[in-house]
């Protein structure tokens, strides 16, 4: 599956010494001064812009932030000396969180934030109340990630797929599998068998053009979904199926905007034609003793005998009630004789599952 790129949104972040909340981009808090720790959590509000500042974009690009090895200073990700004391920056520590699911990408103004302090309703662009001047915060206290948006219905789903299937396994036992054994007595039995008879004549099939034998006739082609791949084909149609946009962190306060996309692509599927051999009637013969014999019909030119099928059943009487037993295995049918005695296992709907002398 392709991931496809869609942009940058910028991220905030809460400053731990007086919980102010600040832009991604900005290393030390703009409410107290105190300096963005190595280990602060970003985080996304309940809606996003697509960044269109390019000076901000190519800070994300930069990748994960590298903190100073010695004044621990916040340095963007393609930074080779500190800003602030020059030191080497292959020394520093870079931010371990990038490649994080932040979150899913909803695009838009946002909802007025209320003010905690004094209830005042706020533009959702605001940091600080526009009445009193307190702290606001964009962080969604549960946001689903896309993993974890399908995570509890996966579970959920497994959860009801073990209790059904329990439930199915508990009722194919009873019914089925459950079993109480009787002594039966053969009364009577019963066989049937079938042969096709098989003409060579025009047959229509279907497949997709490229695996057409050579000599198909009478093509009537259209174009049909045949395959998925993570990248879009060289020729032909495709349909690009991508799914909901979801923002990963890149460990600097931004955010990349991607969807996981997949391409549908299309080829030609036909209807043909080719001369082949194809069962045009069945002859059946019936009997009720041990002897079965097999149908001989006449057979005329270009014509032959196909696929064969057979059933045999032996019938008992048990405790007043009758129970048919069926078979595919003449031997074992031919051990039906008249009046022999066998033990029948009866499940609970009556059916013989099987019979033993």
């Amino acid at each position: 599956m392709a991931r496809k790129k869609k942009g940058y949104v910028e991220l905030y972040w809460t400053c731990p010494n007086c919980q102010g909340e600040n832009l991604g981009s900005v290393t030390t808090c703009e409410n107290c001064g105190s300096p963005q720790p190595k280990d602060v959590e970003f985080y996304q509000g309940s809606h996003q812009q697509i960044l269109k500042d390019e000076a901000k974009i190519q800070r994300a690009k930069a990748g994960a932030d590298i903190h100073c090895g010695f004044c621990h200073t916040r340095n963007p990700g393609n930074a080779k000396a500190c800003s602030q004391c020059g030191a080497d920056l292959g020394e520093g520590a870079q931010r371990a969180s990038a490649g994080r699911i932040v979150g899913s990408f909803k695009q838009g103004a946002g909802a007025l934030i209320k003010c905690p302090n004094c209830d005042s309703p706020n533009a959702y662009v605001n940091r600080k109340c526009h009445n009193c001047g307190t702290p606001l915060s964009h962080k969604v206290k549960q946001e689903a990630t896309p993993a974890a948006a399908g995570a509890a219905p996966k579970r959920n789903l497994l959860i009801i797929g073990g209790v059904a299937l329990l439930a199915i396994c508990a009722l194919v036992y009873f019914l089925f599998l459950r079993t109480s054994d009787v002594r039966g007595e053969v009364v009577g039995v019963e066989w049937q068998r079938s042969v096709a008879i098989e003409a060579f004549l025009p047959v229509e099939r279907e497949d997709w053009f490229d695996a057409l034998p050579a000599e198909a006739e009478n093509l009537s082609c259209s174009e049909e979904p045949r395959r998925k791949q993570s990248e879009p084909p060289a020729t032909g149609r495709y349909d690009e199926v991508c799914g909901t946009p979801y923002t990963v962190e890149t460990g600097g306060g931004f955010a990349e905007v991607v969807q996981d996309c997949e391409y549908q692509v299309y080829d030609d599927f036909c209807t043909y034609t080719v001369q082949d051999w194809a069962a045009i009637s069945t002859v059946e013969t019936t009997g009720s003793s041990l002897d079965a014999f097999w149908p001989s019909p006449a057979l005329e030119q270009d014509q032959r005998l196909g696929e064969q099928d057979e059933a045999y059943k032996c019938i008992f009487a048990a405790d007043g009630e009758r129970y048919t037993y069926t078979t595919s295995s003449l031997a074992e049918f031919q051990q039906c004789e008249i009046g022999s005695i066998w033990t029948l296992s009866i499940t609970p709907i009556g059916a013989v599952s099987s019979i033993e002398r």
